[in-house]
């Protein structure tokens, strides 16, 4: 055979031709397991049942190229030990190496699993292991850098994790920000206080939006103006933050929300009054009959001695029109009740819960409320309380001193 002529007559070249066919068979053993025996494996894995789709992932692609580096350093080594033909320096070069790219490879392909299954766990049970699944992947690499290091140096692996023990106080030194975010990621992630797609709310750091990711160091968060921000994985620990989801699944929304009224305007119920009021209220309110009684009796001292006010009768009607909507949530908290009186006059808080948890339901249903009371206030005698504006400046201004208000508004003025 031309080979065993060859080791005869030149050495190197024999080695050369080893070396080149070794190359050869690696590369053959590379493109049959690449792309027959594990595209053959993932078909029947990933693609079987009810999913017939006929392209990989990136995921998959990925795996496969690291599985498939596999075979040409099991053929070197394979070869290296056959036949005694090199030297045994040589075969302990060529293993020693071997070695090391088997131990790469295999770091590469359990860091992209572990990422595949820190996907398909977000995608089924909607909950980010990716912190986790970080810190697996800094003991896989730690592994690999030590199985490394035992390979090139001809040692047990215990020797060198005993070696360790001399500068674990610098690693930790190196590594405090990454315990510290350990520490509050498995925190975070135990007790389940954030999750994917949660409104969290940081007033101190201008944050408030969507949680998009949740890592080992950092947790991003998209803001309604859709900037991304990216937090501390630790701030959730040490800082105070909102966290708005469990409202959204609670099936209510808060509106609390104050309007204040002209303290002159509150006065008891007079008939006019009641007149005024029985042409706004609905007729099967309660309200309507008592006001009916009040008219028919006709006894306004028993009114005043009673305490009938405006604003009491007003309190009373708004809790009515309240209870009548279908986008309030009646089985939560719903008042409507005074606050102390400011100079701004006497605030009206309501305080009530909306049906709808969204944002653009629950605006509209706060807006139209409150138009409601804006319009109705007038017919109890009461009145809004706001801020002169220029136009009260001017119109005082423009009055004629000792002319009559009426006067002057019949005259236009």
């Amino acid at each position: 055979m031309w080979l065993a002529d060859l080791s005869h007559t030149n050495y190197f070249g024999y080695v050369a031709a080893l070396l080149g066919i070794a190359t050869v068979l690696s590369l053959v053993a590379y493109f049959i397991v690449r792309f027959i025996i594990l595209r053959l494996t993932v078909k029947l894995l990933f693609h079987t049942g009810r999913n017939h789709a006929k392209h990989y992932t990136e995921r998959e692609i990925r795996v496969v190229k690291r599985l498939s580096t596999i075979a040409p350093i099991l053929v070197f080594v394979t070869l290296s030990k056959s036949n005694g033909v090199l030297s045994a320096g040589a075969v302990s070069a060529i293993q020693t190496l071997c070695g090391a790219l088997f131990v790469v490879v295999t770091a590469l392909v359990i860091n992209d699993l572990l990422d595949a299954g820190s996907e398909k766990h977000l995608l089924h049970k909607h909950r980010s292991i990716k912190g986790y699944v970080q810190i697996a992947k800094l003991v896989v690499v730690g592994v690999s850098v030590i199985l490394i290091i035992a390979t090139i140096s001809n040692k047990s692996p215990v020797i060198i994790l005993s070696s360790l023990g001399a500068v674990a106080a610098v690693l930790m030194l190196v590594f405090q920000h990454t315990l510290t975010s350990l520490v509050a990621n498995i925190q975070v992630s135990s007790s389940s206080v954030i999750q994917m797609d949660d409104w969290i709310e940081i007033p101190q750091l201008n944050v408030s939006g969507e949680v998009i990711d949740i890592a080992l160091h950092t947790i991003a968060i998209r803001n309604w103006d859709n900037t991304v921000s990216r937090v501390p994985t630790k701030s959730f620990i040490t800082d105070s933050y909102t966290n708005w989801q469990p409202m959204f699944s609670s099936g209510g929304r808060r509106i609390k929300r104050s309007f204040y009224v002209d303290q002159s305007s509150i006065a008891f119920a007079s008939r006019e009054l009641l007149e005024s009021i029985e042409s706004v209220i609905y007729a099967k309110d309660r309200l309507h009959h008592e006001i009916e009684a009040m008219l028919a009796a006709d006894n306004i001292k028993k009114l005043i001695f009673d305490g009938v006010t405006n604003l009491g009768l007003f309190r009373r009607h708004l809790v009515a029109h309240l209870k009548s909507r279908a986008d309030i949530n009646q089985g939560m908290y719903l008042v409507v009740r005074q606050l102390a009186p400011c100079a701004d006059g006497l605030p009206i808080e309501i305080y009530c819960f909306s049906a709808s948890t969204d944002w653009v339901d629950y605006e509209e249903v706060q807006s139209s409320i409150f138009e409601y009371i804006f319009a109705v206030a007038s017919y109890f005698g009461l009145v809004i309380f706001q801020r002169p504006s220029g136009r009260d400046i001017n119109d005082l201004a423009s009055r004629r001193p000792g002319q009559p208000q009426r006067q002057r508004q019949r005259d236009g003025v």
